[in-house]
């Protein structure tokens, strides 16, 4: 654990390898080309390692706040423990195991569920907050009804493309495959294929839209300096 630190812990400052041997050539005014790609290489493999021992750091503060949320929010083994409060606390706040924080009732009707952080609602009825901006109904048709389709409404987050839980996100890859082997075209799709992506992907994807943002407010400053 000493060696992967803590996200959360102060920085330290970081000794560049080879430091002697760039401070040597600093005073240099030209450099071979094997000179050159041999520092390079240097430091970017030492900022890989950065790059990797931050990486699993981040991952190992994930896994503990996931576990945190996840008992938290929830369904915890002490659910039988609340009935008590949840008789004495008529506006669905009941106070946690062993003198936590209080634990909010989801305010669906009916429901006894906990709520998510940060909403009055759990998953299952987060449609129901007009405030969210994060999830959105799921569009498969569950049933063809005289008066039109009649949609499945799960919630779902935005960013899943197609629109569809994780149940009718399954089926439909299942009548995907079923119609490319009717076209004689065999197993196009694998089976254990996961819809979701990876967290390196998502991460990936992230600084690439940051860094296209920063090049075009960059480049719109330019225009401005020029025209002025």
């Amino acid at each position: 654990m000493d060696e992967l630190g803590s996200a959360s812990s102060p920085s330290r400052p970081v000794t560049v390898d080879g430091a002697g041997e760039d401070a040597a050539l600093a005073k240099s005014r030209f450099l071979t080309r094997k000179e050159v790609l041999q520092r390079r290489l240097r430091r970017v493999r030492q900022l890989t390692r950065c790059y990797r021992t931050h990486y699993w750091a981040l991952m190992e503060e994930l896994r503990s706040k996931y576990r945190d949320y996840s008992w938290t929010y929830g369904k915890s083994p002490f659910k039988e423990d609340h009935n008590e409060g949840e008789n004495n606390n008529p506006n669905g706040v009941i106070t946690g195991v062993g003198g936590g924080d209080d634990i909010i009732r989801c305010r669906f009707s009916g429901c006894k569920t906990k709520a998510m952080a940060m909403t009055k609602y759990c998953h299952a009825h987060i449609l129901s907050d007009s405030k969210q901006k994060l999830y959105q109904g799921c569009r498969a048709v569950a049933k063809n009804l005289p008066t039109g389709p009649s949609f499945c409404n799960k919630p779902v987050l935005k960013s899943v493309v197609p629109a569809a839980c994780a149940t009718h996100h399954q089926f439909g890859e299942r009548c995907l495959s079923r119609a490319l082997r009717r076209a004689g075209l065999g197993n196009a799709i694998p089976n254990n294929r996961k819809p979701t992506p990876k967290f390196h992907v998502l991460v990936s994807e992230f600084v690439h839209q940051i860094q296209k943002k920063r090049k075009l407010a960059l480049k719109e400053t330019a225009l401005k300096v020029e025209t002025e």
